[in-house]
């Protein structure tokens, strides 16, 4: 990475870091409050500044990391080397078109789910328990279950590369599977919108009222700690859920430090003040390794994990 003498960035990168933060905290910027700091931390205004610096970077050999609300991540003790571009000020816009709507990445999840009940389009309440960005919730293939992903509703995605070229790609070149896509796989793209199809209307009321009531089911399901990531393992294909598999082994109740698996949902895991990035992937191997040797099944991380996910990627 290179660096100036007297140990910052580059001729090329200095003027677009002129704004960015240094040395940021991020563990308020995500759901488990768990997160070093950023060495800078950046909040693109447009699409052109984030280019400008997407390219800087590239040619710098410096790391990029996307951030939005941080409800899907575990970000490590050290924090984060090179840039951090912090999303959830980004791509706001939503512009309607016959059958379809197209929602900027930086839309918060649940306020589209409102907007869209607001306008009487139904098939979208799901969204309204999910606490992340259309940006993250594309790239991870975000949902309920079946019927009920983001790859159900997709037309298009819009993205950035990593040569910065803006490309529309349709849904079926994003390669959407369960909790991935092609875009897991090109961490320098970054999403920019993505293309909705509206297919049914329903009184919006009655919309509101069915949103009211997933809120309140998720509530008597789900922890009501503040602190939790989601769910932090992929339920296995073709058998029981992860949640299931981890009670069965009775591993309800586990701690390392302040890291505990949530009495009420298993594949919750809660942050009880003071964890640490280290607790968290202590417990979370630990887990791992209890269900394969008592279940023989291997549970796959949906959390994702910074920066060694995308090592040697970036």
């Amino acid at each position: 990475m290179a660096e100036r003498a007297g140990g910052g960035p580059p001729p090329r990168l200095a003027p677009l870091l002129r704004w960015a933060r240094r040395h940021i905290p991020l563990a308020p910027l995500t759901t488990w409050g768990i997160g070093g700091p950023a060495e800078y931390l950046v909040t693109p205004r447009s699409v052109a500044e984030a280019a400008d610096l997407l390219a800087a970077a590239r040619d710098e050999g410096w790391p990029v990391y996307f951030l939005g609300r941080g409800s899907n991540v575990l970000i490590a003790d050290a924090g984060l080397p090179g840039i951090t571009v912090h999303l959830t000020r980004f791509c706001q816009e939503i512009h309607w078109r016959d059958d379809q709507v197209t929602v900027g990445a930086g839309v918060f999840l649940p306020r589209l789910a409102a907007v869209l009940a607001q306008q009487g389009w139904t098939g979208y309440e799901f969204l309204i328990g999910i606490p992340g960005t259309v940006g993250a919730a594309v790239r991870l293939n975000a949902g309920t279950g079946p019927g009920q992903e983001m790859a159900d509703r997709v037309v298009s995605v819009t993205v950035l590369t990593d040569d910065l070229e803006v490309r529309t790609l349709p849904a079926a070149a994003v390669a959407f599977g369960y909790r991935s896509s092609l875009l897991l796989q090109q961490p320098r793209w970054l999403v920019l919108a993505a293309t909705l199809r509206l297919a049914e209307r329903a009184a919006p009321a009655a919309l509101q009222a069915a949103q009211r009531d997933i809120i309140q089911k998720r509530r008597a399901r789900f922890p009501a700690e503040k602190l939790t990531c989601g769910s932090v393992f992929k339920n296995p294909p073709g058998g029981p859920p992860a949640g299931w598999l981890i009670e069965q082994c009775g591993c309800k109740g586990w701690a390392v430090g302040d890291a505990q698996v949530s009495h009420k949902h298993a594949n919750f895991i809660i942050n009880r003040g003071q964890a640490t990035a280290e607790h968290m992937q202590t417990l979370i191997k630990a887990i791992q390794a209890k269900v394969w040797q008592e279940q023989g099944v291997a549970l796959e991380r949906e959390v994702i994990c910074l920066p060694e996910d995308v090592q040697g990627q970036t």
